[in-house]
């Protein structure tokens, strides 16, 4: 990392890699979980405090470990979102809602037809706000442990470039994830900024 500057060390669908990780001390700071196992959110965030804790107390922990691992998922659609926002007693810290827009990561969407558009993460977002704000007026906002419900952070990803990468935000959605468009770039921190 440049200077004091931090960054997330976030691992792509491997919780027995993140496991390892936390176990030798070793800092990590999330996982995203495959849309397909997002219902394992609970049992893998109970996992993963289990670890930490376990590390904290026989270690010195030279490495500082967060206090809580940052577990996402992804989403293409409303009723998906719903399902993992609604996971006890915690579903995900953020979503990655997509496809905005045509992508070689989904090959297998060839037309604009087949996407869920940029609309779809602010339209999303709007909907979990909504379920929160009725939970709370309700008195369903935090579960039996106290853990708080509130909605995920919302990032539109899918074919996401400098050109596009306004929209999705425009339309409701908290930020982007992109990924080709940095990591091929000549200036990636020019293209960032």
């Amino acid at each position: 990392a440049e200077g004091n500057r931090e960054f997330l060390l976030v691992v792509n669908n491997d919780v027995e890699l993140v496991l390892r990780a936390i176990s030798s001390n070793i800092r990590v700071d999330g996982v995203h979980v495959k849309e397909y196992n997002a219902h394992l959110i609970p049992d893998i965030r109970q996992k993963l405090q289990d670890a930490l804790e376990k590390t904290t107390a026989s270690s010195s922990n030279e490495i500082k470990q967060p206090q809580d691992i940052i577990i996402g998922t992804s989403c293409h659609s409303k009723q998906s979102a719903l399902d993992s926002y609604n996971l006890t007693p915690r579903g995900p810290d953020y979503l990655f809602v997509g496809t905005c827009y045509l992508t070689q990561s989904h090959p297998e969407k060839t037309s604009l037809d087949q996407l869920e558009g940029p609309t779809l993460p602010g339209s999303i977002r709007k909907i979990l706000y909504q379920s929160f704000n009725d939970d709370d007026r309700s008195g369903n906002g935090d579960s039996d442990l106290g853990v708080s419900k509130k909605p995920p952070v919302i990032f539109a990803i899918g074919g996401i470039d400098e050109q596009n990468c306004n929209e999705p935000v425009k339309y409701g959605a908290d930020g982007v994830a992109t990924i080709r468009t940095v990591m091929q770039a000549d200036d990636p921190r020019g293209v960032v900024q």
